[in-house]
């Protein structure tokens, strides 16, 4: 009963980040990063953050603690899993402990 349609992937995270931030809002995401995250987030004069994923042992991870900083204030996480353009598939630890901290933070 809430489904949307889009004419794409483009238009429909714009129909996102307009229904769901207002200009200023401070929005998260982990780098590296869709192409399409830094000019959509600039149209709607969003904050970017980003959260670095380093390659550890060929392993994708990030750092809680710098990801906790970056959702102080802020909105909204743009979350994907695999993650683009990286290809990591979080873990159900990384997702619990992403959430926590999302709910913590009253991020979206």
């Amino acid at each position: 009963s809430e489904i949307t349609v889009s004419s794409g992937a483009t238009e429909a995270f714009a129909s996102c980040l307009r229904a769901l931030c207002k200009p200023g809002d401070p929005c998260v995401w982990f780098q590296p990063f869709h192409e399409l995250y830094p000019s959509q987030v600039s149209l709607f004069y969003l904050k970017p953050r980003a959260v670095t994923l380093r390659d550890e042992n060929n392993k994708w991870t990030f750092c809680p603690n710098e990801l906790d900083r970056a959702l102080r204030g802020a909105r909204l996480l743009l979350f994907n899993s695999p993650h683009n353009p990286t290809g990591h598939v979080f873990s159900h630890k990384e997702i619990r402990l992403i959430a926590t901290l999302c709910r913590k933070h009253n991020v979206i």
